[in-house]
């Protein structure tokens, strides 16, 4: 199992709006995880821009998502999984075992996941530290011979930190 974490940099407009404007596919994934937000400028818009994807299908997709509740499988290429925003209610975990579990039910090998390529305000550390340890944790179990995990780059020193500190510091919001 190969894990990737790309830091992705932001341009000083898309932070200054608060708009992510571009997405940065990696080669060789056949599906692409995102959260559940298709409303204005947001990591998904921009991705399903760059992808060239039926504007419609996704949001239409996103909106069942956040209803549900619940990881939502889109026939795309690449697919792509989305995921209901957690906005700091908890449910990280059942969420990424979720996304696991569609992983294997459509047999993908190479995940792009997009969670934590653009944050806005604090940092969500309780649910990345959340999904690194389900990932970490199960990577003989997961099915995937490959995932790459955007990071935003204002945080990767953070990230870093929780790295290299194997999880023995408890995550907060102010890392």
């Amino acid at each position: 199992m190969e894990f990737l974490f790309r830091p992705i940099v932001h341009t000083s407009d898309e932070i200054e709006m608060g708009h992510a404007l571009w997405h940065y596919p990696v080669s060789g994934c056949d599906a692409v995880s995102a959260t559940a937000n298709a409303n204005g400028f947001t990591p998904l818009t921009a991705i399903d821009r760059e992808l060239g994807w039926n504007r419609d299908v996704v949001v239409n997709a996103a909106n069942a998502c956040n209803s549900k509740q619940e990881v939502c499988v889109v026939s795309l290429s690449p697919v792509l999984f989305l995921v209901p925003a957690t906005k700091g209610k908890g449910d990280a975990l059942f969420l990424i075992s979720d996304l696991v579990a569609a992983t294997r039910v459509v047999n993908v090998k190479a995940l792009h996941m997009t969670h934590f390529g653009f944050i806005q305000g604090n940092i969500p550390m309780p649910e990345i530290f959340t999904v690194l340890q389900y990932l970490l944790n199960n990577s003989c179990t997961l099915g995937l011979n490959r995932i790459v995990f955007d990071i935003d780059s204002r945080i990767q020193s953070s990230f870093y930190k929780l790295l290299a500190a194997g999880f023995s510091i408890p995550p907060s919001n102010k890392f």
